[in-house]
């Protein structure tokens, strides 16, 4: 392949042993020379048998929810809603609400979500909303974590902001 062309080839490394984790995305070229390099700088001192690569890369599924894919080709499951929010200790209402709408984003691929798409998931997921959802996404916009797209079907859209998604991954889940 020409220096100018580009492959449709994406390729998604995410490492984690004990607290360090290395993510790297790109091409299968950039992500491999990436890796290899954050590797050297942060995975050197691990035991070279627990820092072994898993036979597993991360991806989207067609029908937008995430998984993880191994090299063969097969399939492990991702983690549910639930699963998510039983990993945060003392989660309010409207935190439920900001994960509930990272979880759309993040793991079944929606680029904005409405308050009605929060509703519907938290409650296939059994999880209670506060029960003014529209103050909880107010006061989220306001602490930076969410933002307004426009509407969608007649209803407004949002989306986690970067802000948001560092605290819903460095606060409440602790990644």
């Amino acid at each position: 392949m020409s220096e100018g062309e580009q492959s449709d080839d994406t390729l998604r490394l995410h490492v984690s042993v004990g607290d360090v984790t290395v993510e790297v995305e790109g091409t299968v070229d950039e992500a491999e020379t990436w890796f290899e390099a954050l590797r050297e700088d942060y995975l050197t001192n691990i035991d070279s048998n627990e820092g072994q690569p898993s036979n597993s890369s991360s991806a989207t599924n067609s029908d937008g929810s995430g998984s993880q894919v191994k090299t063969d080709g097969s399939q492990k499951k991702s983690r549910t809603l639930a699963e998510f929010y039983q990993m945060v200790e003392d989660i309010s209402k409207r935190d439920t609400a900001l994960l509930t709408g990272w979880y759309l984003e993040n793991q079944e691929g929606l680029s904005t979500f409405t308050k009605d798409d929060l509703r519907q998931k938290a409650k296939s997921a059994k999880l209670t909303l506060g029960k003014n959802v529209s103050r909880d996404l107010s006061n989220q916009i306001a602490d930076g974590n969410l933002a307004e797209d426009g509407d969608q079907d007649g209803d407004q859209a949002y989306y986690v902001t970067l802000t948001g998604e560092e605290y819903i991954e460095e606060e409440l889940l602790g990644y």
